[in-house]
């Protein structure tokens, strides 16, 4: 009885031990699949990562204000914000009354060598035939009043004959612009014109661009030529005060429009050392109107103890950008575009950056990434293929495409560990 119960116990011992080899191997040869499991991976899509700044931006044109040079009534031919060739008229200025008299008989004259010219000189006919037949009348009553030896009625139809054939000379034109011939009623056009012209001032656009009668009263002093040696204390001092220029009547040296460039303006900004990073020159910004995003190019980048001015240079047109001063604007100061990847991806292998792509057999295989952007969480990185220079050549590099699985954390992961 003794034996055969420390042999059971000498089993048993035996069936533990193996046991606890075998989950021991299971464990070892397991450990690493299932620690793996826990590692996350992500799938590279295309996306985009933007640094938007918020930015006091002041509007600088070049632009013309047109004053009058002389005193008169004023009308309007050009809408605010119209835009303009070189040339076109804007406004006319009535220096002097011109009697309505003077305006008329210029009228009169013009209709009438419409007609000579236009042979329609019968316009008159029906008052011809009418007065013709009147005076044939008047005729037959003085010949009656003869009869009758009616002196008294004789003198009375005489009388009455001469405003008839007086009024026939009028019409036929004896006495009118009818009967003047086209030489002398030319140059008497020419000379109601140039009295008329005389007294009127025609103001025409000196340049094309977009027409504004609003002024701030800044229009000589924030120019493309001083733009850069303004300072942040002056800006922000400006009170931009907008003034319609519209009215009836002008006075002598008194602004009355201006044209400005539309095809390029500025803006200019200020911003902290931590932002000017995202500034350099030449490269292109977009800003946030409330009408529409707009392009411009960052044109100067002058750097300073006190403040970093910015000078954005614009050849989009902007429904505002004419009458407008100061702004206050959402800037995308960097916008990348590639396959977008978790930023904990990223290492450094053997001196280049990379990430880990699992293969079919869910190995994990380092990829070279030429990286074009990050923020705090993110990569932006190029895909398919990219070109690094190697010596004296420029080499090909393979790297990740669109819809790879990339491991993240992956400093902490070796190459061809499998991941679950």
């Amino acid at each position: 009885m003794k034996k055969k119960t420390q042999k059971k116990r000498k089993k048993n011992k035996l069936r533990t031990f193996f046991l606890g080899m075998i989950i021991l191997y299971l464990m070892i040869k397991f450990l690493p699949m299932m620690w793996s499991m826990t590692k996350e991976t992500s799938i590279a899509e295309y996306g985009t990562i933007q640094i938007i700044d918020q930015l006091s931006c002041y509007i600088i044109r070049d632009e013309r204000l047109i004053k009058s040079s002389v005193e008169g009534d004023i009308k309007y031919f050009a809408q605010e914000g119209e835009k303009v060739e070189k040339g076109y008229r804007i406004a006319e200025i009535y220096k002097d009354t011109v009697d309505y008299t003077t305006r008329r008989k210029l009228e009169v004259v013009n209709q009438r060598i419409d007609n000579i010219k236009s042979d329609e000189n019968n316009l008159f006919q029906s008052d011809v035939t009418k007065i013709n037949e009147d005076v044939e009348e008047i005729i037959q009553s003085i010949q009656e009043s003869k009869q009758k030896n009616d002196l008294l009625k004789i003198e009375q139809l005489k009388k009455e004959l001469d405003l008839k054939l007086e009024k026939m000379k009028i019409i036929s034109g004896d006495k009118s612009f009818a009967g003047k011939n086209l030489e002398t009623l030319k140059a008497e056009q020419e000379q109601l014109e140039e009295k008329i012209n005389a007294s009127v001032l025609r103001m025409k656009s000196p340049i094309s661009g977009i027409i504004s009668y609003s002024i701030d009263g800044y229009e000589d002093v924030l120019t493309p030529q001083n733009m850069t040696t303004l300072e942040s204390n002056k800006l922000k001092d400006i009170k931009s005060e907008v003034t319609d220029l519209q009215t009836e009547k002008v006075i002598q040296n008194q602004p009355l429009f201006k044209v400005v460039n539309s095809h390029i303006w500025y803006m200019i900004t200020y911003v902290e050392e931590n932002q000017l990073e995202n500034y350099k020159e030449g490269k292109m910004v977009t800003f946030k109107f409330p009408s529409g995003e707009v392009k411009g190019k960052i044109f100067r980048v002058i750097e300073s103890k006190k403040k970093n001015m910015i000078v954005f240079q614009i050849d989009q047109y902007n429904e505002k950008f004419f009458n407008t001063r100061k702004i206050d604007l959402e800037v995308i100061a960097v916008n990348y575009e590639g396959l977008k990847l978790y930023k904990d991806s990223l290492i450094q292998k053997d001196g280049k950056k990379g990430v880990y792509v699992l293969d079919i057999n869910r190995y994990a295989r380092f990829k070279p990434v030429k990286v074009l952007g990050y923020d705090e969480d993110y990569i932006i990185v190029q895909n398919n293929i990219f070109y690094e220079k190697e010596g004296e050549e420029i080499k090909a590099v393979a790297t990740i495409k669109l819809y790879d699985e990339i491991v993240r954390n992956a400093s902490k992961i070796k190459e061809g560990q499998m991941i679950y």
